[in-house]
């Protein structure tokens, strides 16, 4: 089955910061097979301006290392089947098969490999950040988390560094894809504290993995979902998860209007209820064809 994609993006800054440091980047490319499509966001920390510049490097660098993901697979080779020497195939009305058959070797990625690829470009992503810092002693320290979903087919492939979240709506039902490296995830695992103390507790903000801040190997959350028509993906910062509960986020995701407004109306909300923090949102929903 092939499926199209169709997103959009809004970022803010929020009511109590003077800069955003959120990154926001999506990208659909059509193809023979359907639609392939990468969707980041991330979050960014440090001294003036350095949590900019990290989330930025962090979506450009893991954006570059999966360009070639997006590019035609070039035509394979194919071989000549020797029906002699094998087991013939099956063929309609048991007719005699061509001795000169040939088959195409497959040249699509196993789901293995494409969720190595998405680990290693996110990898890369966090030595680049290292440098930065190592160049440029006043920024040193800088990090970012990220989410990202790539697209192939019916394959989602889910990845998070940090407590940048990632959510699916599946038949007007919302479920968080990932989960937060952060203090208080841990306490809410531990049965220390409530779910809902996550919103209001004072260490909320500190969290155990991200890209750069002086992280040199980092691990990195990958998760897979198979699609189906009508999934809506939500990407988003802290800035709006902590500001806007699930149960709002599923009301506004199910709102029959176009994904700008979807958009804007989870901005909007992130802000009528505080706006501590910059706000980003990505949503990307899988239509059929």
């Amino acid at each position: 089955m092939h499926l199209k994609l169709a997103a959009a993006d809004r970022t803010d800054v929020g009511r109590q910061r003077e800069q955003n440091e959120d990154y926001a980047y999506k990208r659909i490319e059509s193809t023979e097979e359907g639609d392939k499509g990468l969707f980041i966001v991330a979050d960014g920390m440090g001294g003036y301006e350095a949590g900019e510049v990290a989330s930025k490097l962090a979506v450009e660098t893991i954006s570059r290392s999966l360009d070639s993901f997006f590019k035609p697979i070039p035509d394979q080779p194919t071989i000549q089947l020797d029906l002699n020497q094998t087991v013939p195939m099956a063929t309609p009305n048991h007719t005699k098969p061509d001795q000169n058959q040939t088959r195409k070797l497959t040249g699509t990625p196993s789901v293995p490999a494409i969720e190595e690829r998405l680990r290693t470009a996110i990898q890369q992503a966090n030595r680049d950040i290292l440098r930065y810092g190592e160049r440029q002693p006043a920024s040193r320290g800088l990090g970012s988390t990220i989410t990202a979903v790539l697209i192939q087919g019916e394959q989602a492939y889910i990845a998070n560094v940090g407590d940048s979240r990632t959510y699916l709506l599946r038949n007007r039902k919302l479920k968080l894809l990932t989960r937060d490296h952060s203090l208080v995830a841990r306490l809410v695992e531990a049965k220390q504290i409530t779910e809902d103390a996550v919103y209001t507790h004072p260490q909320r903000n500190v969290i155990y993995r991200s890209l750069g801040a002086g992280h040199k190997n980092i691990e990195v959350d990958i998760f897979s979902e198979i699609v189906q028509p009508g999934d809506i993906f939500l990407l988003c910062s802290d800035g709006l998860w902590e500001m806007v509960r699930p149960q709002d986020l599923e009301k506004v995701l199910n709102a029959s209007e176009n994904l700008e407004k979807l958009c804007d109306k989870l901005i909007t909300l992130a802000n009528q209820n505080g706006g501590e923090d910059n706000i980003t949102a990505v949503v990307a929903q899988i239509c059929a064809v």
